[in-house]
C-alpha cells in the first residue's frame, strides 16, 4: 500500500519506527560486512504436517541434539570457518521433519489439546525432563522482559555467554550452551558456538524453523537496486559447495524472481557484539503496523507476563541450557 508523503513524514517520527529502520540497517550492513552469515535448510516447520504449530518443541529438540551430537559442521575449505562446529544441517532437518513430528502428539495428549494446538515452552521443558531428554541440573536460568529495553537485553545476553559470572563459567567451563527463545508467538532457537578460534570470544547462531525471510536476506527486487554488490550474491560464491562432496555445505542462495526461500533458516552471527542487532532486527521485523502504534502510546510495564491474556508485543522470554555434564 503506497502512503502519501505526509503519511510517511508522520510514521518515522515515532521512536518505533526509527527503531525498525535502524536494526534493518544496521543488520545488512554488518551482513555485507560478513558479521552475519545466513543458510536456508532443506525444509521448515510444517512441511511434515505433524510439525505443524511445533516451534516450541522444534527449537529445544535443536539444543538438545547440538548438545548431544557429537557430530559438528565441517568446513570444505581452509579458508572458510564461517560454519565450523554447531549442528550440522541434516541433523536440523531431521528435528524439524521427523523428531518433533513424533514429540509433538505426546505432549499435546498429556496436556489434553487439539490437533495442532499451540504449546507453551514450559510445558514442553517439562515433558523433555520426563522423558530423559533434558534434566533440571541442564537449567542454566530464565530471563525475560522487554525487548526493546537495553537492560533487559543485557541481562539476557549476560546470562547466555556468562559474561558477568566467574562462578558459573567454571561451572559450565568447556560445556555447550543454547537457549530456546519465545516472542510474538513463536520460539526460536540460539546455539553458542565455539568460534574455532582460542580465547575469542563464540559466535552465535539463530535457527529459526519457520522465518520470515526478508528479514534476513533482502528480497529480489531489492537486490537490484543495491549499488554496491550485497552479501547476498556474494555468499553464494563465497559459500558454493559441490553437494556430491559433502553434504553439509551451503547450496547457494538461488532466488526465484519474485520469492525468497520459504525454509528454515540458521543465522550465524560472528561477534557477541553484534547480539543486539541480531535479536533487535529479529523482533523489530515481528512488529504489526498495530503492534507499533501499541507500542508508541503504552508504556512498558514491568508487571507484564505471558500469562496475560493480552500481552504486550515486546514480550519475550528465554530459558537458557547447558549441555550435561
Amino acid at each position: 500500500s503506497t502512503m502519501s508523503v505526509n503519511e510517511q513524514q508522520k510514521s518515522v517520527t515515532r521512536y518505533i519506527d526509527s527503531l525498525v529502520l535502524k536494526y534493518k540497517e544496521q543488520y545488512h550492513t554488518l551482513r555485507d560486512k560478513y558479521q552475519f552469515h545466513v543458510r536456508f535448510l532443506d525444509t521448515f516447520q510444517g512441511r511434515n504436517p505433524h510439525s505443524t504449530n511445533g516451534c516450541t518443541v522444534i527449537a529445544p529438540l535443536t539444543c538438545i541434539q547440538y548438545f548431544c551430537s557429537v557430530e559438528q559442521n565441517i568446513s570444505v575449505s581452509l579458508q572458510e570457518t564461517t560454519w565450523e562446529n554447531g549442528i550440522p544441517d541434516e541433523l536440523i532437518n531431521h528435528v524439524i521433519d521427523e523428531h518433533a513430528a513424533t514429540v509433538l502428539p505426546e505432549v499435546r495428549s498429556k496436556l489434553n489439546l487439539e490437533g495442532d494446538a499451540f504449546i507453551i515452552p514450559s510445558d514442553v521443558h517439562d515433558h523433555l525432563i520426563d522423558v530423559g531428554l533434558l534434566s533440571t541440573s541442564q537449567f542454566v536460568g530464565v530471563c525475560g522482559g522487554n525487548i526493546l529495553d537495553d537492560e533487559h537485553l543485557t541481562s539476557f545476553k549476560n546470562s547466555l555467554f556468562l559474561l558477568d559470572d566467574e562462578r558459573e563459567r567454571e561451572r559450565l567451563k568447556g560445556r555447550k550452551i543454547a537457549a530456546t527463545f519465545f516472542f510474538h508467538g513463536h520460539v526460536i532457537a540460539l546455539h553458542v558456538v565455539d568460534s574455532g578460534r582460542n580465547g575469542n570470544s563464540p559466535w552465535v547462531e539463530l535457527i529459526d524453523s519457520l522465518p520470515d525471510p526478508e528479514a534476513w536476506v533482502r528480497p529480489p527486487s531489492e537486490q537490484r537496486h543495491v549499488s554496491r554488490v550485497s552479501s547476498d550474491s556474494m555468499e553464494c560464491e563465497e559459500e558454493q559447495r559441490d553437494p556430491s562432496e559433502n553434504g553439509e555445505w551451503e547450496q547457494p542462495i538461488s532466488y526465484d524472481e519474485y520469492e525468497l526461500p520459504q525454509n528454515a533458516v540458521r543465522i550465524r552471527c560472528t561477534g557477541v557484539e553484534h547480539f543486539d542487532t541480531l535479536l533487535r532486527h529479529y523482533a523489530c521485523s515481528k512488529f504489526s503496523e498495530e503492534e507499533r502504534a501499541f507500542i508508541d502510546r503504552t508504556m512498558w510495564d514491568d508487571s507484564n507476563s505471558y500469562c496475560d491474556s493480552a500481552f504486550d508485543p515486546r514480550i519475550f522470554q528465554a530459558f537458557i541450557w547447558a549441555e550435561a555434564e
